[in-house]
């Protein structure tokens, strides 16, 4: 018997056997009761600890899922932000439209560029803003019937360029919209090119005009050239007679010219010495930065021992160069006429018992920085930029101490490799003359072509 019904029994009735005898068939199927309702009570709880474990786990996975897709639609809000925010910065004006010519986005760019209103736009019919569009352009039939061909040729791609009424200048772009291996629809891209046009027809017009001046310049440098072979000819050939008639007189008529007549003919003679002289310089100058020459490899070690044995410095006058000077990219004679004219200015104007000049050179990161110092007499701060120009001396004409081209032609060599010339001096305490020279063959060959080209 059930203990619970049992319980009760006892608890109602007592312990009366008779009376439980009686009535054991009914008390048994009561107990048979009260055990199928414990059982199905049993299985209830039972089914409901699985029903409440499978919701556990139901609802942790639901939960997972519910968090899943909001960081994906955080995620895709912050894609769609950012390329909102893309098109919207980018220069172009972009358009975007489905297989059925409908608009599906485009940018603010795309409707300044076009000058389309809001009410066109809103419908969101491309056919309507096509009709406002070719409006604008020089051609617009050819401008719609492009649209159409690609519309009717969805995988096709175009490049081209439009010319609107207003004189402004499109770059039109247009690749189909894939999604996958299917095409859904169509981007198109416009940029205003206007002034980059304008800025290359106006590089190619200026190139022009700069090809033409170049010619010019090279016809009017040949004729210079000419000029100035046939001047230094048709001058030194009266020099030369003059010379030659002073001379003849000097000897042949020695016994009849008292001393002031000897020193008159002496003058004369140095006088045509310098006009020689004068005329080569000029001829110099006027070739320098003109012709071009052959750059090469010059190492500067040999070039300046032969530049000292040809000047032949006086006995009271000591030369020293710093070893290890560097290998250059120049033209041989254009830099030894640098170093020549330097160290016979130096020689010639040595004012002390014990001349000393020192040649060095010193490494910049983009050129060569040399130094040609003296102890002469120096030269004043006024006079710093003097010396450099053409025909110009310290010291009278009669001293026939230079032509005044000597200086003018480094500066000219010198500023034909894009070098730069000074001096720094203090009178009496003697002078440094300083220029540079680039370290690259490029630059010094460059510097020399275009020298010659526009000289």
């Amino acid at each position: 018997m059930n203990e619970l019904l049992r319980s009760q029994i006892e608890t109602c009735l007592g312990s009366e056997a008779h009376l439980l005898e009686e009535l054991r068939p009914l008390l048994d199927a009561i107990s048979a009761t009260y055990d199928t309702c414990d059982a199905e009570q049993r299985l209830v709880e039972r089914s409901l600890e699985l029903s409440s474990a499978e919701l556990t786990t139901i609802n942790t996975r639901l939960r997972r899922e519910i968090g899943d897709r909001k960081r994906m639609e955080e995620q895709l809000q912050h894609a769609v932000s950012l390329l909102v925010a893309t098109l919207e910065a980018t220069a172009d004006g972009i358009l975007v439209v489905d297989r059925q010519g409908h608009i599906e986005d485009y940018n603010t760019k795309f409707k300044t560029l076009w000058k389309l209103p809001d009410a066109i736009l809103e419908t969101r019919d491309d056919a309507q803003v096509l009709a406002v569009a070719s409006e604008q352009v020089q051609d617009p039939e050819g401008f719609v019937s492009k649209v159409r061909h690609l519309y009717d040729n969805p995988a096709e791609k175009s490049f081209d360029i439009l010319h609107l009424t207003d004189d402004r200048i499109f770059e039109r772009c247009s690749k189909p919209q894939s999604v996958g291996d299917e095409i859904v629809g169509r981007v198109w891209s416009f940029r205003d090119v206007t002034e980059r046009v304008q800025a290359d027809q106006e590089q190619i017009k200026l190139l022009t005009e700069l090809e033409n001046t170049n010619r010019e310049l090279a016809k009017a440098n040949e004729e210079l050239n000419n000029f100035a072979y046939v001047v230094s000819h048709d001058l030194k050939a009266p020099l030369r007679g003059v010379k030659m008639l002073a001379e003849w007189i000097a000897t042949d008529c020695a016994a009849q010219i008292d001393d002031d007549g000897k020193d008159q003919l002496a003058l004369l003679l140095n006088r045509v010495d310098c006009m020689h002289d004068l005329i080569d310089g000029i001829l110099q100058y006027s070739r320098a930065g003109r012709v071009e020459g052959d750059v090469m490899a010059i190492n500067l070690n040999d070039l300046l021992r032969i530049v000292v044995d040809m000047l032949a410095p006086p006995d009271h006058i000591r030369i020293t160069l710093q070893e290890n000077l560097p290998v250059i990219q120049a033209d041989r004679t254009r830099i030894l006429q640098v170093f020549q004219n330097l160290l016979s200015n130096a020689i010639r104007y040595m004012d002390k018992p014990q001349g000393q000049i020192d040649v060095n050179c010193v490494e910049r990161p983009e050129h060569w920085e040399f130094r040609v110092t003296d102890n002469g007499p120096g030269i004043e701060a006024q006079y710093a930029e003097k010396v450099f120009g053409l025909f110009q001396t310290l010291s009278p004409r009669d001293d026939g101490e230079g032509t005044g081209v000597g200086l003018s032609l480094v500066r000219r060599i010198v500023e034909t490799y894009r070098g730069r010339i000074w001096l720094e001096s203090e009178p009496g305490q003697g002078c440094t003359f300083l220029f540079t020279l680039p370290k690259t063959q490029g630059e010094t060959a460059d510097a020399q072509r275009q020298t010659s080209a526009a000289c």
